[in-house]
């Protein structure tokens, strides 16, 4: 592989997360716009149709799916067509023309071969473990491979290989070859060559020689976040009436229609039990007083408390010093 090629494998490429529909194509493994024709013991796992009148060869070959000819394909060749078209006109990530596809190793995208391409050895598709990995190969004439080749497939699905043939794709002798071949006109298999995908002849004949073609199971969608939903509905207490959220911010079951204090021990006058006058006796510091200390009576003020305690006990001595003058 080339370095150019290396570099657009691990830096050009953003991921495929175009979606190839079949429609009433996707279960035909075989179709051959003017017919088909077998030869030795193949076996279709999948439809088999024609758009002409009979296919030939079954038996000896085996079909394990329905048998369409005639105006009973119309939708599966319009349907094949719109594939073909849609891969076609994808933007490409990278330029393969004139290079061999055997020793390749290739990560989603899409890559484009303006005249023939052809596959010598094996070409292995790596994925990333992504249900949108996709590969689409846009070939401008022909697809051929060489006897004995193979298409590997690591970490991704057959179902998400595409191949768009601008003319005829021949699938050698003994090759091993994974995707929906898509081709212009026709498709010719080689003895003994397997394939896990389809193969369309959108404009002439499908020719097989012995050989298995098993169609790909349906392909698993990427996963998308989901938010949870409770399996029920919480219950409301019966006490509560509606559920309407204005309902309970209301409900007099919530709120008491009255406050009644349940402490019986808060005193109702703080001043109980507390002395009325207090009595002056300047003789208590003789260097400050004057030989004559009047008794003086300095009533006393009730303080009311921010806050009422539940319960309280006062015991002081007020004595009040005055200094008299001379």
């Amino acid at each position: 592989m080339s370095l150019l090629v290396i570099l657009g494998v691990f830096e050009l490429f953003t991921l495929c997360s175009a979606q190839i529909d079949l429609g009433t194509a996707e279960p035909y493994g075989i179709y051959g716009a003017a017919s088909v024709t077998n030869t030795g013991a193949t076996v279709i796992n999948g439809d088999l149709g024609t758009g002409g009148t009979s296919v030939t060869g079954f038996p000896p070959g085996i079909i394990n799916g329905d048998l369409a000819v005639g105006g009973q394909t119309t939708t599966v060749d319009l349907d094949a067509t719109a594939a073909f078209t849609t891969i076609n006109g994808l933007g490409s990530d990278a330029d393969l023309t004139g290079q061999d596809l055997g020793n390749q190793n290739l990560l989603p995208g899409t890559y484009t071969f303006t005249a023939a391409a052809q596959l010598t050895g094996t070409l292995t598709l790596v994925g990333t473990g992504s249900a949108d990995d996709a590969w689409y190969f846009q070939i401008g004439t022909a697809l051929t491979t060489a006897s004995n080749s193979a298409v590997l497939i690591n970490g991704g699905q057959e179902c998400q290989v595409f191949w768009a043939v601008g003319s005829s794709a021949t699938i050698g002798l003994g090759t091993s070859f994974i995707g929906t071949i898509l081709a212009d006109q026709s498709v010719t298999f080689g003895t003994g060559a397997s394939l896990a995908g389809r193969a369309f002849g959108l404009g002439a004949t499908v020719t097989l020689d012995t050989n298995v073609v098993n169609v790909p199971a349906a392909c698993a969608v990427a996963s998308s976040s989901s938010i949870a939903q409770p399996s029920s509905t919480p219950s409301v207490p019966a006490s509560l009436g509606s559920t309407s959220a204005s309902n309970i911010l209301t409900s007099t079951s919530l709120v008491p229609s009255s406050l009644t204090p349940s402490a019986t021990n808060v005193p109702t006058d703080l001043s109980t039990g507390l002395p009325t006058s207090a009595t002056v006796d300047p003789t208590t510091d003789p260097s400050t007083v004057a030989t004559q200390s009047p008794t003086s009576t300095t009533p006393l003020s009730t303080v009311q408390p921010s806050s009422v305690p539940l319960s309280a006990t006062f015991t002081g001595t007020f004595t009040s010093l005055s200094t008299a003058g001379p």
